[in-house]
């Protein structure tokens, strides 16, 4: 009954189609029954058979622009067998190094484990490809500056899933905003997962839940901030509840020298029935628009107001993960990410 109840609740939400793709990603048995027909150009492989990769990624590129699917590895043989079975996928690589070094894939989604995003990446690059990285694009200072030194030697070929800029609602406002002056104030509350001690983004070398759920909302932040100017510092506050749930209740205060105030709280005391559940709040002059899980958003602009509704739900992947398909997608600069390093701002002991 609880499956049943969570398949009618997501297909309220994400549509019939995705809700097939979710299910069929739990569980791959039902996925032997499934699958899209091949596309004629087959020219993109995946590094990592997870439920995003699944469910996500490949359902919205089959929709956009067909099964395109070439090639898929992933170290857990199940999924990846399982990935190749739905998406028509005859002979799946045995390991990454054989699916970059394919000269008949042009572009490769990298969906992998976090640590992992790095090192594939650079090597894709190196041979030429298109590559479009999951969130975080690197776990480390050292992985971040070998694959933003990759990326600028043709930044056009990699695309990153920060995905909330791309969503309607925050494409909305952008264009309301424009013209706006003076400080922002962007509050973002986020209802997460609850995680178990042995979950895989608790492992250090992974990132922890910091790189792997709060990095899109910083990002977010960040990409609000470009829609002027990068402010020259930024000075961060942050606060948990308790030492030993660090990164699963905390909030995190950002403010820049021109009074932008950014706040996050993320906290998963408990979990919403469909996942992850976020509200957001963005106020410049006389604007303000409230999300509610980027399904509904009411605004108010002086004496005007309204609501606009989502179905599907929209937090941006379509447009991100269409990004290499550019008649498909929008666009969003590399910089947004690769933010320059202006140096640090007061010192006040945070």
């Amino acid at each position: 009954m609880n499956s049943l109840a969570k398949f009618l609740r997501f297909m309220s939400i994400y549509g019939l189609r995705r809700t097939i793709y979710k299910s069929a990603g739990r569980s791959r048995r039902l996925a032997k029954l499934l699958g899209p027909s091949p596309a004629t150009t087959r020219d993109v492989g995946t590094l990592g058979c997870g439920q995003f990769a699944f469910a996500t990624v490949g359902c919205i590129l089959c929709k956009q622009a067909g099964n395109r699917f070439a090639d898929c590895f992933d170290p857990d043989t199940r999924a990846r067998d399982s990935f190749a079975e739905f998406y028509r996928i005859g002979s799946p690589s045995p390991c990454a190094a054989d699916l970059i070094a394919r000269t008949d894939i042009e572009l490769v989604y990298i969906i992998s484990n976090h640590a992992s995003h790095c090192d594939y990446a650079v090597a894709a690059l190196a041979t030429g490809k298109r590559v479009y990285i999951e969130k975080p694009v690197a776990v480390t200072e050292e992985q971040a500056v070998r694959l933003f030194g990759a990326i600028r030697q043709d930044p056009s070929r990699a695309f990153v899933g920060y995905n909330r800029p791309h969503s309607a609602a925050i494409r909305w406002i952008h264009e309301k905003s424009s013209g706006l002056c003076g400080p922002l104030t962007l509050t973002c509350t986020v209802l997460g997962h609850v995680l178990g001690p042995d979950h895989w983004y608790r492992i250090p070398a992974e990132g922890t839940r910091i790189c792997g759920n709060v990095g899109h909302w910083i990002d977010l932040a960040i990409h609000i901030f470009a829609w002027d100017a990068m402010p020259e510092w930024v000075e961060v506050t942050i606060a948990y509840s308790s030492p030993l749930s660090c990164d699963d209740d905390l909030a995190i205060m950002i403010s820049t020298p021109r009074g932008d105030l950014v706040t996050i709280v993320i906290t998963s005391r408990g979990e919403p029935f469909e996942g992850i559940n976020e509200t957001i709040v963005f106020q410049r002059g006389d604007l303000i628009a409230k999300i509610d899980d980027f399904r509904t958003m009411h605004w108010w602009m002086g004496e005007s107001k309204g609501r606009q509704r989502y179905f599907p739900k929209d937090v941006g992947h379509v447009r991100a993960i269409m990004r290499p398909f550019p008649q498909l997608a929008g666009s969003r600069s590399f910089d947004h990410v690769d933010a320059p390093d202006h140096g640090h701002g007061p010192d006040r002991g945070h």
